[in-house]
């Protein structure tokens, strides 16, 4: 039922190596996920799952209904394959591989208007990105919006910091940010930037209706030009020695604060 590769160099677990790099990525329209919350994840969100690499390990552990998945899925032409813990050590990004990495085909995501968005400029590190898309979802917005700049979605540490959560959402990549700002300007909506200049978010007024948040970059945060796009700047107060907050954590609160005017 499932076949079986001995050797570190077969093509298959070559090809899986190359999915490292964001231009081949790109180039196949593929991506790679590694762990049991992410391949049960995909399988609860019905994507398209390629190719399934897996130790005897895990199979022994995951007898039962995580299995009954593997079998499902290998009759519906899905590839699965067994490899020894040393081979899956060589193609595992992780300290502690827990014996399964799967082949994804891209999510296809559908244009649309939204009610809560999370525009994210220039946000470079992959972990924040994971943090801030979890934490949208756990918030109910609708969908996240990223510069070319960002960290792409599909990198495995952004895939690993979302838990899951880049499934739940629609997100997109813009060439130009500021240019989707603009049109989305033309929608009745609240664009609001987080800015050291802004005011405080203790004293802001309710929201109604749309909006939407930007989080600028971890250094030098939103650029001027975006800046000059938003209707109301907020910061976080600093209450404390700190100097500034985590990306990733100031958008936890903002988000969280900002939803509170519609519970």
């Amino acid at each position: 039922m499932f076949q079986e590769i001995t050797s570190k160099n077969n093509d298959q677990l070559k090809y899986l190596r190359k999915l490292s790099s964001k231009s081949f990525r790109d180039s196949e329209g593929t991506f790679a996920i590694e762990g049991t919350k992410l391949f049960l994840e995909a399988v609860k969100n019905e994507l398209r799952i390629k190719q399934i690499f897996i130790t005897k390990d895990w199979l022994e552990i995951n007898a039962g209904s995580n299995s009954d998945y593997l079998i499902a899925l290998s009759e519906n032409d899905v590839t699965v394959t067994i490899v020894n813990s040393s081979i899956l050590s060589s193609i595992s990004s992780l300290q502690k591989p827990e014996g399964i990495i799967c082949v994804l085909s891209k999510i296809s995501v559908p244009s649309g208007t939204f009610k809560r968005y999370v525009l994210l400029e220039d946000v470079q590190d992959p972990y924040n990105v994971g943090t801030i898309i979890r934490t949208a979802d756990a918030a109910g917005f609708d969908c996240i919006v990223t510069s070319t700049k960002t960290a792409d979605v599909y990198n495995e540490k952004v895939l690993r910091g979302s838990m899951g959560s880049v499934f739940h959402l629609p997100i997109y990549q813009v060439e130009s940010l500021l240019d989707y700002v603009k049109q989305l300007k033309s929608q009745p909506i609240t664009l609001i930037g987080t800015s050291l200049t802004g005011g405080s978010l203790w004293e802001r007024k309710p929201l109604n209706g749309s909006f939407a948040i930007v989080m600028g970059n971890e250094s030098q945060g939103m650029s001027h030009e975006m800046s000059e796009c938003c209707d109301l700047l907020l910061k976080i107060p600093i209450l404390g020695r700190a100097e500034s907050l985590n990306v990733a954590t100031a958008a936890g609160i903002i988000m969280y604060d900002l939803v509170r005017d519609f519970k």
